[in-house]
């Protein structure tokens, strides 16, 4: 049973409803041995980046068992941006089956390959089995061509007409190197927003900082159908982040997001959890209604078709 209080900053609050739209899961067959699965299905960028960090993992029963400890009313789970488009479907097979499961408390992206043979009967069979959105993607680890890849148009067509939000991974132009790090080019990204003016986009990590340059009205405007999770943000910003962009962008585009199993607190987790980036957000200054907003409203409304 989730809890009605929780004690945060050594202060009990009645108990905000929190739904994490960046998480991710894995089946036992790949937590066993991360190397060999990825080296097996020729997923090398993944291996980069699960081996070198600080990777936590978790199957659903371990997912839904760290959910009820800290309080966690939902779940999105989102795909990898693979190399391989037949990783994407086994991605698939595993969250259609977990959502079947557990449909109260996952909810569930669509990995997507550009390079898949049918785009449209693919997409459609995500529907048919319950996803809500596409991603995360990353254009130049999935393809050669990037976005140039005819593929991301004939996806981008179809989501934009259905309105899925897509999930797109994002890295900041200036930070910290580690392997596997692969820096996003912020100018593409404003002008494939702009290309498909319809499209509900999530940028992850906070767009790579991209909201900070909502204040060049240009780019605001360009960022009307565009909303920011938070995933892995105390690997990558201190906690005045939440509060700064609430005052740049506002509350309501802004999308609790923790990047679920990473240890985005390495040397204070000892296993993957959320307590802590709650306890941030709630400590950061910002008001109940911006809390609630940030940590549930947001991604209800959005996933609203």
């Amino acid at each position: 049973m989730v809890s009605e209080k929780k004690r945060f900053n050594g202060v009990k609050e009645d108990r905000v409803s929190v739904w994490d739209s960046h998480v991710h899961c894995y089946p036992r067959e790949v937590i066993s041995d991360p190397v060999d699965w990825a080296r097996k299905y020729g997923e090398h960028h993944w291996e980069q980046l699960v081996t070198s960090g600080p990777q936590g993992w978790a199957d659903p029963e371990e997912l839904l068992a760290a959910m009820d400890r800290d309080g966690i009313e939902k779940v999105l789970l989102q795909g990898w941006y693979w190399e391989n488009r037949d990783t994407a479907h086994r991605q698939n097979e595993w969250h259609a089956k977990w959502i079947e499961q557990f449909p109260d408390r996952l909810l569930a992206c669509m990995a997507i390959h550009p390079d898949m043979e049918d785009l449209e009967i693919t997409l459609k069979a995500g529907e048919a089995w319950g996803a809500v959105a596409v991603g995360e993607c990353l254009p130049q680890i999935q393809s050669k061509a990037g976005w140039q890849n005819p593929g991301w148009a004939k996806i981008l067509n179809w989501t934009s007409g259905r309105g899925w939000p897509l999930t797109l991974h994002v890295t900041e132009p200036v930070g910290h190197e580690y392997p596997g790090r692969v820096e996003t080019c912020l100018m593409e990204t404003i002008q494939v927003i702009k290309d498909y003016p319809e499209q509900k986009w999530i940028l992850a990590h906070w767009g790579g900082g991209l909201p900070f340059y909502s204040m060049n009205k240009r780019i605001r405007k360009a960022l009307d159908r565009v909303w920011f999770d938070t995933a892995a943000s105390p690997l990558l910003y201190d906690e005045r982040v939440w509060k700064s962009l609430c005052g740049i962008i506002g509350p309501e585009r802004i999308l609790f997001g923790s990047d679920f199993p990473l240890l985005v607190y390495p040397s204070a987790q000892g296993s993957p959890g959320w307590q802590l980036l709650l306890e941030e957000l709630h400590g950061c200054g910002l008001s109940r209604t911006e809390v609630e907003s940030i940590a549930s409203k947001n991604l209800a409304r959005l996933l609203e078709h």
